[in-house]
């Protein structure tokens, strides 16, 4: 239910919860660190920054949503979603990871005296597996969104400027989201 909401929203709905609400967040926590106490850093370090976790699942709903459903409507073409399951949850709990760590790396190197608690090896590697999963995710929404449209099989050089769009996110929403909209009422 709430995988079709998020399919259903409109471009600027969408980039509002994604994109807006980060920064909303930002603003917010720039207003309290420069209003508080030089000495007093607890104030920065609110839990302001673990509300970046809604945006960032609402983002990979967005993407499983579209994923799934456009995936499961191509008759012609059949698209099998387990490489695509597997991707999105990988991906979506590394960038969690990620970014839990990065919100409670000011209080963990205080505490540690300057000294990396975990290595940058293993930040390295999170990395590096969020973004090739998410690249695959992203590569197959497009796919599926393309597949869906001409009702047959396509080379990946008929999905790339799709692909692109989803890449560069905040700009692209507001070119895929529409042609969804319309494919989900099509069909």
């Amino acid at each position: 239910m709430i995988m079709e909401l998020l399919r259903k929203l409109i471009h600027w709905q969408i980039f509002l919860l994604v994109v807006g609400l980060p920064i909303v967040v930002q603003f917010i926590q720039n207003i309290i660190f420069l209003t508080s106490d030089q000495g007093n850093e607890a104030a920065y370090s609110t839990g302001l920054g673990l509300i970046l976790i809604l945006p960032l699942l609402i983002y990979y709903g967005w993407i499983g949503s579209v994923g799934m459903a456009f995936s499961k409507r191509n008759t012609s073409v059949s698209m099998p979603t387990g490489r695509f399951k597997i991707s999105l949850w990988t991906s979506c709990i590394c960038n969690l990871l990620l970014l839990v760590y990065f919100w409670a790396y000011p209080q963990n190197i205080r505490q540690t005296d300057g000294e990396e608690a975990i290595p940058i090896m293993l930040i390295g590697v999170l990395v590096f597996v969020a973004l090739f999963t998410l690249f695959y995710c992203l590569s197959f929404m497009a796919r599926a969104i393309v597949q869906l449209e001409r009702g047959r099989r396509i080379t990946s050089s008929e999905y790339f400027s799709e692909f692109i769009m989803a890449v560069i996110f905040p700009i692209g929403i507001w070119l895929l989201q529409p042609r969804i909209n319309r494919l989900d009422k099509a069909v």
